[in-house]
């Protein structure tokens, strides 16, 4: 992973040649890259509110035993994990 922000003092920063601004808005592949993460984020969260909804349609069915609940509780683990691995590091 090409990185694009530096540490000095228990500061990050991003180098100009990564960043642009006309003043109020900037752009340039340290915020494209930020935004990357945001909707990776983003989208683990909708991903996991979703397991939930079919998850519980399955349990109100009395399906609990069959493979896609079992499927759907293994991947709403994974995401879990990894959301709290992210929360662990400061990114929520």
């Amino acid at each position: 992973m090409e990185r694009l922000t530096k540490k000095a003092n228990d500061v990050y920063y991003a180098l100009s040649e990564d960043l642009s601004s006309d003043g109020n808005i900037c752009t340039g592949k340290a915020v494209d890259k930020l935004a990357k993460f945001e909707n990776f984020y983003e989208g683990l969260n909708q991903k996991f509110s979703e397991i939930e909804r079919d998850m519980e349609k399955l349990r109100s069915e009395g399906k609990t035993s069959t493979v896609k609940f079992k499927q759907l509780l293994a991947n709403k683990l994974e995401i879990n994990n990894i959301i709290t691995i992210l929360k662990y590091n400061g990114l929520q």
